[in-house]
């Protein structure tokens, strides 16, 4: 456990000679007015009054050593814990070490300024401590919890726990340790102060004090109506979890989703999967629910419960694949009825994985929209090996310059896993364009921005031009390619 020194207040190095340097002034103004250089020897408080000055430069004397004998612990403590990387000495039982000292030598002043004997004193005070330690047996009680907190490494500050209670699951991180109470930070970022007594006897688990790349299993549950095949549901959840490991760093490379139960036509499936331990349940949750959702409409998957359709919303799978995802990308600019009119002349095709879809070079006037499954784009490098410079998922769509302009291929497209496409070709979008020429600027200028997106420029004062030159030369070659024989 690491201990934040910070919190350990220490005099800087000139102070603390400074400090130093006044129990030596007062030892020689002691010996020079008493003949002793221990002011205990020479005063008795029960003969001497207490303002005379042999009597207050032995009260300084013994003030001066508390205070010289703490900070010497303090410093040693925090030297102590700047060179070891294991184990650290935590800041509430350096609080009561200083209390033990101070405690003790006020003791010894007591006994040595008043001429006592120790067994004197042990008897006067011994039936007060014991009513003392009675009346404050609870706060003794949560400073010793607190103490075995720290110093066992049990917890520490920004530590992360999982906490399980009447069968709910939360993740809390430790924001404060004192000698009493524990404070916690929820998810919502609320403060939660918990007893130190109470915390010890909760059962967590700390994240915090895993190995390395351990990281913090959870859990989501997600419903799916019964009509659908449930094999095919959990590949689109297998590979929808793919990708979110892929674009968040936050998630580790282990999950797994499985049905859970059925009932009343509704099919339930948990999924289970590790992130970093200081990622918040709802970003990660959330991340995952956002990408499913995605992918299931890509896919057509139905997640409507109760199956309930308004009869002119029926369509044909390949209708409902377009209509579902067309929004995602460049056929956004279409307006529903647009998609329902394309949707009824294109192609479903289905590949298997490792196929080659599409072939760098290639004379083709038709894209893909990806409904299932995932693709791979691979360039080849200069000594002829296929690199891979991207992964298209699920709603992606793919050869939209092709389509458009005639330009050839640009790269080789493979198919990752076995793949469902829905192929859009010149002759579908044709009419559109022909009834609607404001629509080719409007495509000109979406593909002149991806073009822009993968181009490196020398300032961001010079890109807006360079995408209008661009969208400006695309709209040519559309207009070249779709309309230079009319």
């Amino acid at each position: 456990m690491k201990t934040n020194n910070q919190t350990i207040f220490v005099l800087s190095r000139p102070l603390f000679w400074v400090l130093l340097a006044l129990n030596l002034v007062v030892l020689l103004r002691i010996k020079q007015h008493t003949g002793d250089f221990f002011g205990w020897n020479p005063v008795d408080l029960n003969k001497d009054k207490l303002f005379e000055l042999k009597s207050m430069l032995a009260i300084t004397q013994f003030v001066l050593i508390a205070l010289t004998l703490d900070q010497f612990l303090r410093r040693a403590i925090v030297h102590f814990n700047e060179l070891s990387d294991d184990r650290h000495v935590p800041a509430i039982l350096v609080q009561v070490m200083s209390v033990t000292v101070f405690v003790a030598i006020g003791l010894c002043a007591y006994v040595g300024l008043y001429d006592h004997n120790f067994t004197y004193l042990l008897a006067s005070i011994g039936a007060l401590s014991v009513g003392i330690l009675y009346i404050l047996k609870d706060v003794g009680h949560q400073v010793i919890c607190g103490i075995t907190l720290q110093a066992d490494h049990i917890v520490s500050v920004d530590d992360w726990i999982e906490l399980k209670e009447d069968g709910a699951t939360e993740y809390l991180q430790v924001v404060e340790l004192d000698y009493r109470m524990v404070v916690l930070k929820n998810d919502h970022g609320q403060l939660i102060r918990v007893y130190n007594h109470e915390f010890t006897e909760m059962h967590f688990i700390n994240l915090s004090k895993q190995k390395p790349g351990v990281g913090s299993p959870r859990q989501l549950e997600i419903q799916v109506s019964a009509r659908n095949n449930p094999d095919r549901v959990l590949r689109i959840m297998d590979l929808a979890l793919k990708h979110v490991v892929h674009s968040n760093h936050e998630f580790l490379p282990k999950f797994s989703c499985f049905v859970s139960k059925i009932e009343e036509g509704v099919i339930t499936y948990l999924v289970w999967y590790k992130t970093e331990i200081d990622t918040a349940p709802f970003e990660t949750n959330g991340a995952i629910l956002l990408c499913m959702t995605r992918f299931f409409k890509a896919a057509g998957i139905n997640l409507n419960r109760f199956e309930t359709q308004h009869p002119s919303e029926n369509h044909t799978d390949t209708q409902s694949r377009l209509l579902d995802c067309y929004g995602l990308g460049i056929l956004k600019l279409l307006s529903h009825e647009q998609i329902a009119t394309i949707g009824q002349s294109v192609n479903v095709l289905h590949y298997y994985a490792d196929h080659h879809v599409i072939e760098k070079g290639a004379q083709e006037d038709w894209m893909y929209i990806i409904s299932e499954g995932c693709l791979e784009v691979k360039i080849a490098d200069q000594h002829g090996e296929q690199k891979v410079v991207a992964t298209l998922w699920p709603g992606d769509f793919v050869g939209e310059m092709s389509m458009l302009t005639g330009a050839p291929r640009a790269a080789d497209v493979f198919a990752k896993a076995d793949t469902v496409l829905v192929q859009i070709t010149k002759e579908d979008i044709a009419p559109l364009l022909d009834s609607n020429p404001k629509l080719v600027k409007q495509f000109s200028d979406i593909l002149a921005q991806r073009v822009a997106q993968n181009e490196v420029f020398a300032s961001s004062d010079g890109q807006a031009a360079r995408v209008a030159e661009e969208s400006k030369s695309i709209t040519t070659k559309i207009l070249n390619f779709f309309f230079k024989k009319k």
